[in-house]
């Protein structure tokens, strides 16, 4: 305990000494929102930039929206979407970016409005200049050097901008008041071509102009030149926002006669959102005041100052660059300081370790030393557990073989009637089918116990062989006879790779037991090969041994179970397996009774390849014909997978079946044959697809298939709009209350468990199908229908399934028919593309629904909208009808007439009455 706590503190104190040279500081963000990009903006910015160099736990980001109000709202959200904590704008146009900045104040993050302003006052603070003011000094600076009774043109800046409303007012009623006279305003839009543009066109409409009054400099400077090429320099030009790179340089240019100063303060706007976010007074609205104009008199000197400023601004910026690397450098020694102090704690602490690990060596050898001697001591246990567990095992398969042996004789007695049966003329359509299933069931039964007292005879060393002298060449052809015609159903190339028909390859085998071989290879690849795929039997033949392989290109194996393939009972897919788990391992005991080997290749998605070899070994000098022990018959039977086609009867509802076993399939399917248009699926993948593609009336699905289980599969069905409405019947083996549940869970309408009666089959399905016809008739129900004496009223919602998507899907549909409800050309084809469905998903959807067609359902919801407009306004009938989507006023009327019983002109009458 006392060491322990010795480097409890070796650890504290280096963590103190770590985290000594660390501090948390607050950095804030400041977004800035520039309108534009203009001179005047731009000597702003840099007084933003200058003044952010004095206040470290600042970071300042500046965007331009180039006169653009839909990038000046993606730039606001920009700043909000990546945490900046302040946000300073100056709108371009007040009513285009007054919603989105009310947005951003009302959730909360402080906003600066500076230059120009916003509707309303949905703002932390604001900076501005009074540019009335700015105007009125315009004026009478005008009116100063030019006299009373002065005419001037206006070039303004861009509607809707509060700098250039306020400019305008201003010059307008201080020039007005004080005889000048204002000739025309044209807008400049705040650049210089669109300025030189409306110039051009009022200087040839009016002669006698005396000044050109512009809201800024860029637009004045246009204006000079289009005067000048017009020859009236003596027309006097006056701008606004005298930035030292254009305007002032304007003026002392004699290119225009004055700019008047507007203040840009970047460094207030700094000051000012800092004091905000650190809860400091601050001024809410601070109206910057207007200093005097700028012409000859004064324009050299505010160049030379502006000089100066840039100098003594480059001089800051590169002193505060060299105190940022000695920063850099004092953070680094100091980095280094106390990495160097944590890395002697360390070794302090590893020398420690070091010395404690030596301390706790030998106690550790004393510890081990007894583990080993309890692990030897539970081995013993275990190897006794082992003994009574084999022993176990083996009582279990003798009495499993002993039951197997007691069942051949019932199985014999049913097996000979079956076929008798099976064999018989007089038998109907679905009686023979039904008498298939069962004697195609009944084979498979009696193959299994075959293998499984095969297997035990082959275990107890009591399996022998019956060797005969056959050619393997013509054996090998007669056993592949039994299964070109399933490769022919499912459309499997089968191919043989080996020496022509008339080579001889004599050997001795046991020709039943290597035929099985062959048959449980080939038939596993018939299983695991899809549709289209390709099997290949290659075998060649020297006077040593015989090799034979059996590829395919199915699903493979994986590496984990590789391995394990061979061994008894054991099965690659444990949750949907395709067998009993013990061909392979008979297989591979008949291959080592002939002293031969077995093996396999496989990758997953791409096939398995299994290779057979037998030693070669002769008894006779002349061959025989093998008998082939194996049938087509029950090659058939075990590779059945035919898939009927489908004929529907317009006047019966659509069952879909969904299970991975054909039998199943077919009694089902015949057991509700009379009643239904049957249509099967395999998995529940492909169920899910025949259910959109048909949109059945039922769904009977059974719970354990491959691909998609049946749990899955229904919900997929209960979550998809085309066919949530659809009863699913669950089928399964599974009886436990919890597997209950999962299926209702699911979304399941009902649950059946094997084995079940034909009559509770057939009863609970025309339950759910009623259930469904109760649903559809709520809608036709008077509650819900339209009357003629009921106006004003929609068709009820409540009339509808209590579904969610139902719902949700009838109310999508009718918000796209409210919404193109006055085109004419509306119709079903359109609703259902906007919807997501083919048109004839769509109209069963509707008319499982509504138990109305589409088209009359369209009607209906017209009517009723005319209805409402008829009795709620004023509008004359033929509007109505032209509203509502009628192509004429006398087809509505007589639409309306058919539906309700009287014509719209008599509901207007009675109403005036």
């Amino acid at each position: 305990m006392k060491k322990k706590r010795i480097w409890s503190c070796f650890v504290l104190l280096g963590l103190l000494f770590l985290l000594a040279g660390c501090s948390d500081r607050r950095i804030y963000k400041i977004g800035v929102s520039q309108c534009s990009q203009d001179d005047w903006r731009m000597k702003m910015n840099d007084e933003i930039n200058r003044e952010i160099m004095f206040h470290e736990d600042a970071v300042v980001e500046i965007r331009s929206a180039d006169d653009s109000n839909t990038k000046q709202i993606e730039d606001i959200k920009y700043f909000v979407e990546n945490g900046f904590d302040i946000l300073i704008v100056s709108p371009n146009e007040a009513a285009a970016l007054t919603p989105v900045v009310k947005e951003v104040y009302e959730q909360g993050m402080p906003v600066v409005i500076f230059d120009r302003n916003i509707n309303g006052n949905t703002y932390t603070a604001r900076i501005g200049v009074d540019d009335e003011c700015l105007g009125r000094s315009a004026a009478h600076y005008a009116l100063h050097i030019l006299g009373e009774g002065a005419k001037a043109i206006e070039i303004f800046g861009l509607k809707g901008s509060t700098p250039a409303e306020g400019r305008h007012n201003g010059f307008v009623k201080e020039f007005e008041d004080n005889g000048g006279i204002i000739l025309a305003s044209g807008p400049g839009n705040w650049n210089n071509e669109d300025a030189m543009t409306v110039v051009d066109s009022l200087l040839r409409e009016y002669q006698d102009v005396d000044l050109i009054y512009a809201h800024n400099d860029r637009m004045a400077i246009g204006a000079s030149e289009v005067a000048r090429r017009h020859g009236r320099d003596s027309i006097h030009i006056i701008g606004i926002d005298a930035a030292p790179n254009i305007g002032i340089k304007a003026v002392a240019d004699s290119v225009i006669d004055a700019t008047f100063l507007y203040p840009t303060e970047g460094h207030r706007l700094i000051r000012t959102a800092l004091a905000i976010l650190k809860g400091q007074p601050y001024e809410r609205e601070t109206i910057l005041p207007v200093s005097s104009a700028v012409d000859l008199t004064n324009a050299d000197i505010l160049l030379l100052q502006n000089e100066t400023l840039n100098e003594e601004a480059g001089k800051m910026r590169l002193l505060k660059a060299q105190i940022d690397d000695y920063w850099a450098k004092h953070s680094s020694q100091t980095s280094l300081f106390y990495a160097s102090i944590a890395i002697i704690i360390l070794l302090l602490g590893v020398g420690f370790l070091l010395l404690r690990a030596f301390w706790q060596r030998s106690k550790h050898h004393r510890e081990l030393m007894v583990q080993n001697r309890l692990l030897e001591e539970e081995r013993d246990k275990q190897r006794i557990l082992n003994e009574q567990l084999e022993a176990a095992t083996q009582s279990k398969l003798i009495f499993f073989t002993n039951v197997s042996h007691d069942l051949r004789t019932p199985l014999t007695l049913i097996s000979e009637p079956v076929a008798q049966l099976a064999d018989a003329d007089n038998l109907t359509a679905p009686q023979k089918t039904l008498i298939k299933i069962a004697n195609k069931n009944v084979k498979i039964l009696q193959r299994l116990i075959n293998q499984i007292l095969d297997f035990r005879k082959y275990e107890n060393g009591k399996l022998n062989l019956r060797l005969t002298e056959i050619d393997f060449n013509q054996a090998v052809r007669d056993w592949m006879e039994s299964f070109y015609s399933v490769a022919r159903k499912r459309d499997i190339k089968l191919t043989i790779d080996g020496p022509a028909a008339n080579v001889p390859m004599p050997m001795a085998i046991d020709t039943e037991k290597i035929e099985r071989v062959f048959f449980n290879l080939l038939s596993n690849a018939f299983k695991y090969t899809p549709n289209n795929g390709v099997i290949t039997v290659w075998y060649e033949y020297d006077n040593r041994c015989l090799t034979f392989k059996v590829s395919d290109t199915g699903e493979g194996i994986s590496e984990r179970d590789l391995g394990n393939i061979f061994d008894r009972f054991y099965q690659v897919d444990r949750i949907h397996p395709k067998g009993s788990g013990i061909g392979l391992s008979l297989a591979k005991a008949f291959v080592e009774l002939h002293d031969g080997t077995i093996s396999v290749e496989s990758t997953l998605n791409k096939g398995s390849v299994f290779t057979v070899t037998i030693p070669v070994r002769h008894i006779a000098e002349t061959t025989i014909t093998a008998e082939k022990a194996i049938g087509d018959r029950d090659v058939e039977t075990e590779l059945d997978n035919i898939e009927s086609s489908l004929s529907f009867d317009a006047d019966k509802p659509i069952a879909l079946i969904i299970d991975d076993n054909k039998d199943i399939q077919k009694l089902v399917g015949e057991i509700l044959d009379t009643d239904y248009n049957i249509i099967t699926a395999s998995n529940g993948k492909e169920g899910v697809r025949m259910a959109a593609r048909y949109v059945p009336d039922l769904i009977v699905c059974d719970v354990m298939m491959p691909v998609m289980d049946g749990l899955e599969c229904c919900r997929h069905i209960k979550n998809e709009v085309s066919t949530s409405h659809i009863p699913v019947l669950m089928l399964t083996a599974c009886s436990m209350d919890e597997q209950r549940v999962q299926g209702y869970d699911s979304g399941a309408d009902g649950y059946l468990s094997k084995p079940f009666n034909s009559s509770v089959l057939k009863s609970r399905c025309s339950s759910l199908i009623m259930n469904r016809k109760r649903i559809k008739n709520l809608w036709q129900s008077p509650s819900s229908a339209v009357p003629k004496e009921e106006t004003g009223k929609s068709i009820r919602k409540e009339a509808l399934p209590k579904n969610d998507i139902d719902s949700e899907f009838y109310n999508r549909f009718l918000k796209i028919l409210n919404e193109g409800m006055g085109n004419q050309d509306l119709n079903v084809d359109m609703i259902a593309s906007q919807m997501g469905l083919e048109r004839s998903q769509f109209y069963r959807k509707i008319k499982s629904l509504t138990n109305y067609a589409p088209v009359e359902l369209i009607r209906r919801l017209r009517l009723q909208r005319g209805r409402e407009l008829l009795i709620s306004t004023e509008k004359t009938i033929g509007e109505i009808a032209y509203e509502i989507g009628f192509s004429t006023p006398a087809y509505f009327t007589k639409c309306y007439r058919d539906a309700y019983g009287e014509t719209p002109s008599q509901v207007r009458n009675t109403l005036v009455k």
